[in-house]
């Protein structure tokens, strides 16, 4: 009991990349430290780690749900087996669930949108415009070497993807779907109602999956010189069928 307190004062203590950086060895290896910290803190991990720590939790599992044995010589060689598996060999579509609904946040009233994003939605002839989640920037949505914001899909109040596009965030590029996620692209409309064009993936995590608008993102952030703890509303609406997103910044 006192050894799991003391990894949660630990895991607390981190707050950015830096931190977790010097606890971690080069390259790296999933570890039952990672997972844990993973679990409250995903935002500090690449999308190819957070697949590699979801896949090392899934065969940990696998292990301990077998029949207990004598042998802890054993046990012992299959946890190596696991840690020092090739990435190639731990990362296959078929150990990455599908999650498909969307874990309601509390049962407010939408906020209101302000004015010139009406404007412009109605002068683009937008529709099915809603109000998808209350945004406070991490460290690492800001930091030039992430590239991405992250948008856990539990902190999302409605729906806002079809059936088509759900399907999309699951494919991938490479041969037997083992290459990079393929994405769906979405026009962003930022603060000062610019237009951004990024892909929108999804990256399955251990506690919640999340969506993460890439590639692009750092033009975002430099362009309307976001920080860490700056808050933002973020909306949805669509032009034809094409997806639109809104940066409100509060």
């Amino acid at each position: 009991m006192k050894d799991l307190e003391t990894l949660k004062e630990l895991v607390a203590s981190i707050t950015d990349w830096k931190s977790l950086e010097k606890m971690s060895c080069k390259p790296f290896k999933p570890s039952i430290l990672h997972l844990a910290i993973s679990k409250d803190a995903p935002q500090l991990y690449r999308e190819e780690e957070l697949i590699q720590l979801k896949n090392f939790s899934n065969l940990l599992s696998s292990v301990e749900s077998k029949p207990k044995t004598h042998n802890t010589g054993q046990m012992m060689t299959r946890k190596r087996q696991i840690e020092e598996m090739p990435k190639e060999e731990r990362v296959t579509p078929a150990m990455i669930k599908k999650p498909r609904s969307i874990i309601l946040v509390q049962n407010r009233p939408s906020p209101d949108l302000p004015a010139e994003f009406k404007n412009r939605v109605s002068e683009l002839s937008g529709h099915d415009l809603k109000f998808l989640m209350h945004k406070r920037l991490f460290c690492s949505d800001v930091k030039p070497n992430s590239n991405r914001l992250s948008m856990p899909i539990n902190e999302i109040k409605c729906e806002f993807l079809t059936e088509a596009e759900i399907t999309k965030l699951d494919e991938r590029d490479g041969p037997n779907g083992k290459g990079r996620l393929v994405g769906v692209e979405v026009t962003v409309l930022d603060p000062c109602l610019r237009e951004f064009t990024l892909p929108l993936k999804k990256w399955s995590m251990q506690r919640t999956d999340t969506y993460n608008l890439v590639t692009n993102w750092n033009s975002i952030v430099s362009t309307n010189k976001f920080e860490e703890d700056q808050e933002l509303q973020i909306w949805s609406f669509r032009v034809g069928n094409k997806l639109y997103l809104i940066l409100n910044k509060l």
